[in-house]
């Protein structure tokens, strides 16, 4: 059994990139418009939008001290990413999640995720035990009701450069429930 002491004294974090206002305005008025036809329990709040690039899980004080220090080391070129499609992950008849399509520099952003792992298991940190698939996740909670085959167009594809990367911690049951504290800048040489 997990402490609760021990978990008191932790904060939940994640690595990202977030999506820009103007891409999560996009992305908002899509759910908003399909919301009804499409039976989630819980759609992420706009603000919360974000590509993961490695979750962290329960982190002590100590630990984000040292997290922060390694991530201060990753090195990246900004990235051309866009926001172009919708899928989900799960079957059709009962998907688990429903994310937005993220396009553009993939080989970098394959990179930055596997600089990011390097430099956090220097801290301590494990990837998870799956392959890297990014997305913005848009709702989770599959209610029923009906198939989730033929889902409606995408929004229109959004550029934007990615030219930095933040720690994130995760505030449970609140919304907006993420918080930046730590952003990294992606620099060209």
């Amino acid at each position: 059994m997990k402490d609760p002491a021990k978990k008191a004294n932790t904060m939940r974090l994640f690595v990202a990139i977030p999506v820009p206002r103007p891409v999560a305005a996009e992305l908002e008025d899509w759910t908003l418009a399909h919301k009804d036809r499409l039976p989630f329990r819980k759609w992420t709040h706009p603000h919360d939008y974000h590509i993961t690039l490695q979750f962290l899980g329960d982190t002590t004080a100590a630990q984000h001290e040292e997290l922060q220090s390694s991530l201060k080391e990753v090195r990246s070129m900004p990235l051309s990413l866009a926001s172009n499609g919708i899928g989900i992950f799960g079957q059709p008849k009962a998907p688990r999640v429903l994310w937005g399509a993220v396009t553009g520099e993939l080989d970098g952003l394959s990179a930055l995720y596997g600089r990011i792992i390097a430099e956090t298991r220097k801290a301590g940190f494990e990837p998870e035990d799956r392959p890297y698939k990014p997305h913005i996740t848009l709702a989770r909670g599959f209610t029923g009701g009906s198939d989730m085959d033929g889902l409606p167009s995408a929004p229109a594809l959004r550029e934007w450069e990615a030219d930095h990367f933040v720690l994130m911690r995760t505030h449970m049951h609140a919304s907006p429930m993420y918080e930046t504290i730590g952003s990294f800048p992606l620099a060209r040489p």
